[in-house]
């Protein structure tokens, strides 16, 4: 056993079923009762309702999640080795990509690297933290000299800016520079393409690289055409379509005035003249209502929303704006022509998203052809055993 002791808590009978796959999640409703002798965030031991060992990880009485694990091992004791080598494991992942091609992907991706409540992005030599979760708030120390060592980063961001942090009992806070010296902007390569990313004040941790190879695969159907892109941020989808060919004509939508600016720069950025394409600051589907009252038609549309719903509750009011979103997307579509529809839900499924599709061709009476679909890329790995923690959906269809 490991030489460090810990709290315990055990389960009910037959609550630890789950776990022997990978799940890294306990419900309160598994625990036999609340655990003594442990403080919120604390670590402990949980133990099968026989006394059995089965997992070690840290404490919320705060949230329905109480306990995530972070080792099946009663050996290995939670501390800055073991911090360390999930790390290295993340790090060692990440060299497929090419630095001289791509600078910027994740490096933990929360449960998917077996670090739950942590998020981190690499942008160039600058890493940008969240932590979600009070257990990983209390790891978080011990955590910077690994980050450091292990990717050579000459800088981190605290971003624990997120409004999930309250379900915790955690403040959200102001991004703050915790190591080093970092930039108002971040020059990244993205297979080949430029970016410049704001760690401190853009969207989530400043870049939305999640989407990297569904950009990629955009160019093949882009070239020559007419692209819609909405809820462009700052212009990922576009730049990647304007490159793939001079005769791509670009619109870009999005309802932020500096989302849109960073856009028409970021065209510039890689030698294309922002001059031959448009930038739109509307709202996105007022905007798509007046294109259709238009008659205005595009060869490309790519729908790319914010998360419709974080909560189960949220679900069924979610999937009538997909509904609605791809309705009013196709209307805007000339025959023929490719949409590209994404979620980034994670209580909305693949299959809820290809449904929302179908439905909303069925009311325009249009037939859809399913062309390529992706989830997520290697930087953000799914834990096999926890398919609730996938997010990420889009599909390439074909609209007849």
């Amino acid at each position: 056993m490991s030489s460090v002791r810990y709290p315990t808590a055990s389960l009910k009978p037959h609550r630890d079923e789950s776990l022997p796959g990978g799940h890294l999640w306990i419900f309160s409703g598994a625990l036999q009762q609340a655990p003594r002798w442990v403080e919120a965030g604390g670590l402990l031991d949980v133990k099968s309702s026989t006394g059995q060992f089965v997992a070690r990880g840290y404490y919320n009485p705060q949230t329905d999640i109480a306990i995530r694990i972070l080792t099946r091992d009663p050996e290995e004791a939670i501390d800055a080795e073991f911090l360390r080598r999930r790390v290295r494991s993340a790090v060692a992942l990440r060299q497929v990509f090419d630095p001289a091609v791509t600078n910027a992907y994740r490096l933990i991706q929360s449960e998917g690297d077996g670090l739950p409540g942590l998020i981190v992005d690499r942008y160039a030599d600058v890493l940008v933290a969240q932590v979600h979760t009070l257990g990983m708030e209390q790891l978080w120390p011990l955590l910077l000299a690994p980050l450091l060592e292990e990717t050579g980063a000459q800088g981190i961001v605290l971003r624990n800016d997120s409004q999930s942090r309250r379900r915790e009992g955690l403040t959200v806070e102001e991004p703050v520079v915790v190591v080093g010296a970092v930039p108002e902007q971040v020059l990244i390569r993205e297979n080949g393409v430029q970016f410049q990313v704001d760690p401190r004040e853009g969207q989530k941790t400043g870049f939305f690289l999640d989407q990297r190879d569904k950009r990629a695969a955009l160019q093949k159907y882009a070239r020559g055409k007419r692209v819609l892109n909405c809820f462009s941020y700052t212009g990922g989808f576009s730049v990647y379509a304007a490159l793939a060919d001079l005769a791509t004509h670009t619109t870009s939508v999005d309802v932020s005035v500096p989302a849109i600016e960073a856009a028409r720069q970021h065209f510039l950025l890689n030698g294309l003249n922002s001059d031959k394409h448009e930038f739109m600051v509307a709202d996105v589907f007022e905007y798509l209502e007046a294109a259709h009252r238009r008659e205005e038609q595009f060869d490309v549309v790519i729908l790319d929303p914010p998360a419709f719903a974080k909560t189960q509750s949220a679900r069924s009011q979610a999937l009538k704006a997909y509904r609605r979103l791809n309705t009013l997307g196709m209307q805007v579509l000339r025959p023929g022509g490719i949409l590209l529809s994404c979620s980034c839900s994670g209580v909305v499924g693949m299959d809820d998203l290809l449904g929302a599709i179908s439905l909303s061709a069925q009311r325009l009476h249009h037939s859809v052809q399913l062309l390529e679909s992706y989830t997520h890329s290697l930087d953000h790995p799914i834990n096999l055993a926890m398919p609730e923690t996938a997010y990420l959906k889009a599909v390439f269809c074909r609209v007849e």
